[in-house]
């Protein structure tokens, strides 16, 4: 199974520079205050705008190897490259583990994030978020065998479930469960999808709770498994899709992110962009 996940996936622990070092330690989100074009004015002296991401997260972002190197691509990277062409800038992508991504924004050592993520209550105490790029149904990725067994979250009652580090999922599963009064799902942490699904084929958890799109590329990507739709509840799911993360106080930033943002939801380039992706997964194999 190993060999089989890093065919497909492989590198995804390793920091991507796209073009180098960043200068300084100084924390622009803090630093900003009430100054509204700080990070942005920022970004455009130094003609680079770094994103941070989780490249374990097909179709939105995974590796391939380009050029003899682990790069990251897929739909959000590709939504990057807009962004950073719509700021007039270059392009520097760092790739880190997804419970880091905050704690890398909030010191500064990124501008923006890009990682399939949503707004929470909690999340918008720290950051700020673009409009949504994308929306998706939550899924539940299984092993083939047990499709009759699992078809939604109901199903999860009493069984061991996969989840991200520091993902939403985790709160999905256990609210729904708990409105509903069904017994409680044992959760495990994972920090890598690549790990939940490689415990899953091990037998070591039951399903896998992952974001829209993601849970089918993984089941479509990984003999023996299959992907439901999770059906959360209403008044349990966060229907707010996906955004840019931003860094509170930045408005003049995000006044310009959510314009490029709109161009491109008003084109619905962004579900071109997930075909796209879906076809170099494809060729991964």
């Amino acid at each position: 199974m190993k060999k089989l996940v890093s065919r497909f996936f492989s590198g995804l622990i390793s920091t991507i520079a796209v073009a180098g070092v960043f200068a300084g330690s100084i924390n622009y989100a803090q630093a900003a205050g009430n100054k509204q074009g700080v990070l942005y004015s920022k970004i455009k002296d130094r003609g680079k705008l770094i994103v941070g991401t989780s490249a374990d997260f097909p179709p939105f972002e995974f590796m391939v190897q380009k050029n003899g190197q682990q790069v990251p691509t897929g739909a959000d990277m590709t939504l990057a490259k807009k962004l950073a062409k719509g700021l007039g800038v270059k392009l520097q992508v760092k790739n880190m583990s997804f419970d880091s991504l905050l704690v890398a924004q909030k010191s500064g050592k990124v501008d923006v994030l890009l990682a399939g993520m949503g707004a929470t209550a909690q999340r918008r105490k720290t950051v700020d978020f673009s409009v949504p790029y994308y929306h998706g149904k939550e899924t539940l990725v299984i092993k083939a065998a047990d499709a009759k067994k699992i078809k939604s979250y109901k199903d999860l009652a009493g069984r061991k479930v996969g989840v991200q580090t520091s993902a939403r999922q985790e709160a999905l599963i256990k609210q729904s469960l708990k409105k509903k009064g069904l017994k409680s799902a044992k959760i495990t942490q994972i920090q890598s999808n690549n790990d939940l699904i490689l415990a899953l084929k091990t037998n070591k958890i039951d399903a896998v709770a992952l974001s829209g799109g993601v849970g089918q590329a993984y089941a479509n990507s990984v003999s023996g498994l299959k992907f439901t739709y999770a059906d959360y509840p209403k008044g349990v799911q966060d229907e707010e899709g996906m955004q840019v993360v931003i860094p509170k106080n930045q408005q003049a930033l995000k006044t310009r992110i959510n314009k490029i943002v709109e161009k491109y939801n008003h084109s619905h380039s962004f579900e071109k962009w997930i075909k796209h992706a879906g076809t170099q997964l494809k060729q991964a194999k």
